[in-house]
């Protein structure tokens, strides 16, 4: 079992929930573990292998229709910037999408740039002032097939905005709920898609210093700020420092995405 959860994690902008799931300490019925995972998407060598991977394991959450877009991501091909990049949807519907310019439209895709955290499709209709018209194409994307929608943004530095949209095809509603363990798997997908597709000269070269890589190792084994201060020998004033620094050098803002990070490129093996 890991140590105890990270501390000061509301300024890391993660749940507690949301670090215990991409630690594996989430049970994942059905499903290959988030630690199987990663590894995998680690060893994929194209976009489709890694969608595949993706839809595998959202498949054993409930969630059989996927569909994955990237509005702008600067360190990705211009080509690579654009909605239904990989998906699982209804080609006729998806054909049908395009042809009416229902991206114009479309309070889900609009939510997903204005959401930093996973959301339902319901709430959107509850919560937002979304038109007749735009009523009417959610209730066409149900007739669709597609049904009991999750919206997951992937937003980073740099304005990016990309996501992935998650739906079942069942009307009955038998998915799950933990947006959060959803959150996990979608992030690490992208981070694995950004590293075979980046542009060349957007690849992230990093170096850690000697310290940054002791208390990155320690934060992707769960220790906390305190535990790492006490084991190291230094303040947690210190502690924080070198995690900002970390952040910087990794292009994230969380614990979890810096250790997944850390992880993919080398930097760390807890």
């Amino acid at each position: 079992m890991r140590k105890a959860i990270a501390q000061n994690i509301g300024t890391a902008n993660i749940t507690r929930s949301q670090y215990y799931a991409a630690l594996m300490l989430v049970p994942t019925p059905n499903a290959a573990s988030f630690e199987t995972f990663v590894l995998k998407t680690t060893e994929a060598r194209s976009s489709e292998a890694l969608f595949d991977l993706l839809t595998g394991s959202m498949q054993s959450f409930g969630y059989d229709r996927l569909i994955f877009s990237v509005a702008r991501d600067s360190d990705l091909p211009e080509d690579l910037n654009r909605i239904g990049l990989l998906h699982h949807y209804p080609e006729d519907w998806q054909r049908y999408y395009v042809e009416k310019g229902f991206d114009r439209i479309d309070p889900v895709l609009k939510a997903a740039a204005t959401h930093d955290l996973p959301f339902y499709w319901s709430d959107v209709e509850r919560t937002a002032r979304i038109s007749g018209q735009q009523t009417k194409f959610m209730r066409m994307g149900e007739d669709a097939g597609l049904n009991h929608g999750v919206g997951i943004p992937l937003h980073g530095p740099k304005s990016q905005i990309a996501g992935i949209a998650l739906a079942t095809s069942h009307r009955s509603d038998e998915c799950c709920k933990n947006l959060d363990l959803l959150f996990a798997y979608c992030n690490q997908f992208y981070m694995a898609y950004k590293r075979l597709n980046a542009k060349a000269n957007g690849r992230l070269n990093v170096t850690l210093t000697v310290k940054e890589i002791e208390i990155l190792t320690r934060v992707a084994t769960g220790a906390t700020d305190d535990d790492i201060a006490d084991q190291l020998l230094i303040s947690r004033n210190t502690v924080n420092t070198h995690m900002r620094h970390i952040f910087e050098k990794l292009e994230v803002n969380n614990r979890v995405t810096a250790s997944i990070k850390g992880i993919m490129l080398g930097l760390i093996r807890p």
